[in-house]
């Protein structure tokens, strides 16, 4: 495998824009050439990594909740709507992060159309394109934290009739509905990473089937079983929905901004 050094990389956009200025086509200028091989050689690595710390907070993050969750029920408690209030409380860790990331990202990434004036053609000037109103927004966060709500209260149920081993693995099946939310919503293909993982998780939920010896929480009846299985089940459908709804909504206002 031959990989390209940055000399190399260099070299190669020059010779695409020769290329195309004998076609007749777009050149760029030697200015645009460093930020081009900066960002080819460091974007990809930039990105990697901030998965990898986005993947390990979800991932830890996810397993202290129910943990600590199960741990609260079998130490006596009993609030449902307690333990859904303390999955949400926690938000304001992230605000000064948002303001934060948010004015560094909009003072790197400014859009031509964000300018204070644009001049037409004719030499008047007119303003740039307003976002969404602030109802609009609000409709859209108000709508979005029911779901989210509703979806914590659901898992705060089946939590409390459930055994960690198997409420973990109902909350996997949130993958399934990702891909099927996704598809509709949000034109995400199936990929064969995504074909592989549900077919581990369709292997996950038959082994679920067998285990006959699991042992339910104390004072748990069946029924309260049943319903603690529908529960998780309809938090992971409804975070799933809840995941497509936000990349969608925030698609469409991003779109309406530009437009």
């Amino acid at each position: 495998m031959h990989i390209l050094t940055g000399g190399d990389l260099y070299s190669s956009i020059t010779a695409q824009n020769q290329e195309r200025a004998r076609s007749g086509g777009s050149t760029n200028t030697q200015q645009d050439l460093p930020n081009q091989v900066q960002k080819s050689e460091c974007r990809p690595y930039n990105w990697w990594l901030k998965v990898a710390v986005y993947s390990f907070y979800v991932l830890s993050s996810q397993t202290a909740a129910t943990l600590l969750g199960r741990q609260y029920y079998d130490k006596g408690g009993s609030s449902k709507w307690l333990a859904t209030l303390v999955q949400l409380c926690g938000f304001p860790i992230l605000i000064p992060y948002y303001f934060l990331f948010s004015s560094s990202t909009l003072s790197k990434q400014a859009h031509p159309n964000y300018a204070p004036a644009l001049v037409a053609l004719d030499g008047t000037e007119s303003q740039p394109p307003l976002g969404p109103s602030l109802w609009t927004l609000a409709c859209v966060y108000i709508f979005l934290g029911i779901i989210v709500a509703a979806d914590c209260y659901l898992y705060s149920v089946g939590l409390q009739y459930l055994p960690v081993s198997t409420y973990s693995l109902i909350c996997a099946s949130q993958l399934a509905f990702n891909a099927v939310f996704s598809f509709f919503l949000n034109s995400q293909k199936f990929t064969p990473f995504i074909l592989n993982s549900l077919v581990l998780l369709t292997i996950s939920s038959v082994l679920l089937v067998f285990q006959t010896g699991s042992e339910k929480p104390a004072g748990v009846s069946k029924l309260q079983n049943a319903i603690g299985f529908i529960c998780t089940l309809g938090a992971s459908a409804g975070y799933a929905l809840t995941l497509s709804l936000t990349q969608l909504f925030f698609k469409k206002v991003r779109a309406f901004k530009l437009h």
